[in-house]
């Protein structure tokens, strides 16, 4: 059941706004509360805390309010910044043997686009000498900027998740449907993120921030329409990409998930239907449930 001896905290951070929900177990039916604080302008630019004080005074008075003080913290880092890598390594090594393999071989038989990684494994195929792994990487400063404002405030964070992972947990433990190759579409207020998954892990991703002049709400109907039409065109160029080049034309996506907090994801979905040849997963028309899928999921999320 995922027992929690006094519950937990789950929080998602985007650019514009905090999510949370309090568990007492790591089950959908023990939710407590759930809610959402719309941040100050300038707190988080993308991905990054751009004003410390800003974001602890929101969550001292959230932790105040709820009564969280020294609560487990479960959270979820933007996805701008995540790399995933399929990597052949040795047979013999263990899993920490593995990482710190890995952390050795970085910059000579496999490169990274930031320093000072953060690297999670998970093991795939094996054979008599080799294993395929695939290779999880974040910016470890990242991590621990928003681990410290944390701890400041009084929470307890143990586990960082993302945003995509915690989607997806939510879609499969809520509906179980089977489906080999799924992509996620997270369709935010600036950007989309966009991974496939296959055998329910994450093998695949792309970052394509969304170049509007200013918020979704200012913008013209012509310019909503323009923004979804071009960006649904990208997205059917990283399926064929998908197909094509990364699974060499033997795997086809199968089912499309969206989430996010762009305002016109109605508009967007009927696009992408219009659109896309793979069926596009329809979340129930609850509020409560297209609001909150992120922080669900992540609710959901084990302890290692």
């Amino acid at each position: 059941m995922g027992l929690l001896k006094n519950g937990r905290v789950n929080i998602v951070i985007t650019n514009h706004v905090l999510r949370y929900s309090y568990h007492k177990h790591a089950t959908l039916e023990s939710l407590v509360d759930k809610g959402e604080v719309d941040l100050p302008p300038g707190t988080i630019k993308d991905g990054v805390i751009e004003n410390k004080e800003l974001l602890s005074k929101v969550l001292t008075k959230l932790i105040k309010k709820k009564r969280w003080k020294k609560k487990e913290l479960f959270f979820c880092l933007p996805d701008d910044s995540v790399v995933i890598r399929e990597i052949t390594i040795p047979m013999s090594l263990t899993h920490e043997e593995a990482i710190s393999y890995l952390h050795h071989q970085l910059g000579t038989s496999f490169h990274l686009p930031f320093a000072n990684p953060a690297i999670t494994i998970e093991f795939l195929e094996e054979n008599e000498q080799e294993r395929e792994i695939l290779l999880y990487a974040y910016p470890k400063d990242k991590i621990v900027a928003f681990e410290e404002v944390f701890r400041e405030v009084g929470l307890k964070p143990l586990v960082a998740d993302l945003t995509s992972l915690s989607v997806y947990r939510y879609y499969y433990k809520r509906y179980r449907q089977e489906n080999d190759h799924v992509l996620h579409i997270q369709w935010n207020w600036n950007a989309l993120i966009v991974t496939v998954f296959h055998h329910h892990k994450a093998i695949f991703t792309r970052y394509l921030k969304l170049n509007l002049n200013g918020y979704p709400y200012d913008l013209s109907k012509k310019e909503i329409e323009e923004a979804i039409g071009q960006n649904t065109i990208e997205i059917n160029r990283l399926i064929d990409f998908y197909q094509y080049s990364i699974s060499n034309g033997q795997a086809n996506i199968s089912l499309v998930l969206l989430s996010g907090d762009f305002p016109y994801l109605d508009e967007v979905k009927k696009k992408l239907k219009e659109s896309l040849i793979p069926e596009v997963f329809t979340f129930s028309d609850s509020d409560e449930e297209l609001r909150y899928l992120d922080v669900f999921g992540l609710a959901l999320k084990q302890e290692a």
